[in-house]
């Protein structure tokens, strides 16, 4: 809802209806983050992300140990008046403002990993820097997540840590089949990757805000606005259930289950009938 619209409706000035809409950000704020379906936890366990990576293996065999997706996200950001703050909001490679935010999205769509509110101007690896703690760290080992090639893995601990599609300067094997191997390898990871554009449109596509500029000059707003969304996102997700991530990789277990389910009825459906058939014809 647009704010005149509530300055219409509450016969209100901007004013005041600028301060009420700040005390209640921050009031929601609190509120969520003492909800425990609104938090969001890196799975540091095996308990916690074996699950993750079996259901991404289920759909796409090649990606063993892979348990996330991560992108970056790009909001638009009004122009400062002061020179040193829009010269860090400033996006050189698409000339405009913006603040760049780092999220990791699991198969359920929820949020892993954050980090929110970010100048635009500021290269990945610089803004990537505690996620790759997190995985380097506090990460079991032989597991990775899916990016694009943007994110910066040259060292060879991130190599196994991110899974990201081959590009322009890689070295490619020689024979046809480490080659063909490759090329499906590829295939998938580009895939599987689709999950964290579905994060982001949904994001994106449930809270309107995002696509308005925010302020440039007020850091904490920001903040407290970036964390609201993400925290509202995870909670629809837990009580909601209703996003394509979900939808996609539930129904791999769908399938598997009733596979197995009538399996049975199958197996003793033919054999039945080949008995039935062995007695007719004798």
């Amino acid at each position: 809802m647009a704010v005149y619209t509530l300055q219409q409706i509450f016969s209100l000035t901007p004013a005041v209806c600028s301060c009420y809409l700040l005390c209640g950000i921050q009031i929601l704020l609190e509120v969520l983050k003492s909800l425990r379906n609104a938090r969001i936890t890196w799975p540091s366990t095996l308990d916690t992300i074996q699950p993750f990576a079996e259901a991404i293996e289920k759909k796409f065999p090649l990606l063993k140990g892979c348990f996330g997706f991560v992108d970056g996200l790009n909001l638009p950001v009004l122009v400062s008046d002061n020179d040193d703050v829009q010269n860090a909001y400033y996006n050189g490679w698409t000339c405009s403002h913006y603040c760049s935010c780092i999220l990791v999205f699991a198969i359920d769509g929820t949020i892993m990993y954050s980090i929110p509110n970010a100048p635009g101007s500021w290269h990945d690896l610089a803004i990537t820097g505690p996620l790759y703690d997190e995985l380097l760290r506090n990460t079991p080992t032989g597991f990775q997540i899916l990016s694009d090639t943007v994110f910066p893995r040259k060292s060879g601990r991130l190599q196994s840590r991110i899974l990201a599609p081959a590009k322009r300067g890689d070295c490619l094997p020689l024979t046809p089949q480490s080659y063909a191997r490759l090329k499906l390898l590829n295939k998938q990871v580009v895939s599987a990757r689709q999950a964290a554009e579905w994060g982001m449109n949904s994001l994106q596509g449930s809270f309107a805000r995002l696509k308005l500029p925010l302020p440039a000059s007020d850091h904490w707003f920001r903040a407290d606005v970036l964390q609201v969304v993400c925290r509202l996102h995870q909670l629809r997700c837990w009580m909601v259930k209703l996003n394509q991530t979900q939808t996609v990789y539930n129904s791999v277990w769908d399938e598997l289950h009733v596979v197995s389910r009538e399996f049975p009825k199958m197996l003793f459906k033919i054999l039945k009938n080949n008995v039935t058939l062995a007695v007719v014809l004798r």
